[in-house]
């Protein structure tokens, strides 16, 4: 495959990524508008979140694995038909004003399916990265990938609002649906580059998916560079969780601003990550990823610890896009890593065990946050100290993740490629 073919099929997949990302923040802002409309119920709208995140969460190795047998494009592509046949569900049974416990109902599956279809989606899109790009600048696709990703979420979460206003919850869900056909359409010209079947898959036809799923696991908790990896991962979304949850408290009570201010250190924070990917395509290769990935664990630690002390907003908001910037060069060196020590074959599964390590211990993290600064403030403490306190922890917890990571850091990927591999193919970025 020629340089140009690679570069127009990378295109063709972050075009896709952008469209399908965009469409579930739109799905995700029509819905909690309708409801909200329909009932006024937060355990609703909380619990329709719930089944749109969990299953993505839970399914993502099984989802990963499914790429890894099936291939990456044809399970990206059913995972974008299958959304756009839920979704076009919900808009139907809402528009046809039926019974309102059937539209309920047809919501509900329509988040489960949405969030298996994410489970297969999201690790195939990370696993096929590697192999459309060269390895050495591998650093550069991720930080493509991952700001496709963002700003279709950031343009699909201002859309949302706009478009319920102008169609309807109805309109909006149609138009949503149509936008997964829209991927689906863009990334079926994408070319999946045939690979050999691993060799445990051809002596093992007959073991099922579940169990190739749980076989790869193993293989993952059993090798330290992955395990490690994934700890990481883990631990690091763990930490900054905190964060979202803790904002709006910020804002009023530590800095003492209007709420009209919250969505200033969001647009920080949100602006910094995309920055930290630009920063870390431009870094491109480094001898050790992983204690580059600490070393900035570290430094976000630090600026969590400087925002617990502040009291100026300026300076808040310098942290604030400091912290993103850093979350940016963890993610894509993160998975970079990943990437490059994953088998060929089972790359989507690894993957998959990823996002499903982030997708859970971030909204752990986030009830825990909550649940906290809740029992803090019921015990007669100000909401400036309980949110000074619980950023001051958080701070304080990732900079000894930052440095137990430092202390056991897996030995470096040589020369930008998994250990014992030789490069495949070639590509551009």
């Amino acid at each position: 495959m020629t340089e140009g073919n690679r570069r127009r099929q990378l295109m063709l997949l972050l075009q896709g990524q952008l469209v399908t990302n965009m469409g579930n923040q739109v799905y995700d802002v029509a819905m909690v508008l309708w409801i909200k409309s329909l009932t006024g119920s937060a355990a609703l709208m909380g619990l329709a979140m719930l089944m749109t995140n969990l299953p993505q969460a839970l399914l993502a190795p099984l989802g990963g694995r499914l790429s890894d047998r099936f291939g990456r494009v044809r399970t990206m592509v059913t995972a974008d038909l299958v959304s756009a046949v839920a979704v076009g569900v919900v808009a139907v049974s809402i528009g046809s004003a039926a019974d309102p416990l059937w539209m309920i109902a047809a919501l509900c599956v329509g988040n489960l399916a949405l969030g298996a279809a994410a489970a297969c989606f999201n690790p195939a899109v990370l696993a096929l990265v590697p192999a459309l790009v060269p390895r050495p600048r591998l650093e550069r696709g991720n930080a493509a990938h991952q700001f496709s990703r963002m700003g279709g979420q950031v343009i699909g979460q201002g859309l949302g609002g706009l478009l319920v206003a102008a169609l309807g919850a109805a309109g909006a869900f149609l138009l949503n649906s149509l936008s997964f056909l829209v991927s689906a359409g863009t990334e079926v010209w994408i070319k999946d580059p045939e690979r050999p079947a691993p060799a445990s898959t051809n002596a093992r036809a007959g073991r099922s998916l579940l169990g190739e799923t749980r076989s790869t696991l193993r293989k993952v908790l059993l090798e330290p560079g992955l395990r490690a990896l994934l700890l990481y991962v883990a631990a690091f979304h763990l930490c900054l969780s905190c964060l979202p949850v803790l904002l709006p408290f910020y804002t009023e009570h530590v800095l003492r601003l209007p709420d009209t201010w919250f969505g200033f250190f969001v647009a920080a924070y949100t602006v910094g990550i995309m920055v930290g990917f630009v920063v870390a395509g431009r870094l491109g290769p480094v001898v050790d990823r992983f204690r580059l990935v600490a070393t900035v664990g570290g430094i976000v630690g630090g600026l969590f610890g400087v925002s617990a002390g502040t009291s100026t907003p300026a300076i808040a908001w310098l942290v604030f896009l400091g912290i993103g910037v850093g979350i940016g060069v963890i993610i894509v060196n993160l998975m970079t890593e990943l990437q490059l020590r994953s088998p060929e074959g089972e790359r989507g599964g690894v993957m998959g065990a990823a996002s499903a390590l982030g997708d859970t211990s971030f909204p752990v993290g986030m009830a825990s946050t909550g649940v906290l600064l809740d029992v803090l403030v019921g015990q007669g403490i100000s909401h400036a100290v309980s949110t000074r306190a619980i950023l001051a922890a958080s701070a304080a917890t990732t900079l000894l993740v930052a440095g137990s990571a430092l202390l056991g850091a897996p030995s470096p990927t040589p020369a930008g490629r998994p250990e014992g591999r030789e490069p495949h193919g070639e590509g551009v970025v």
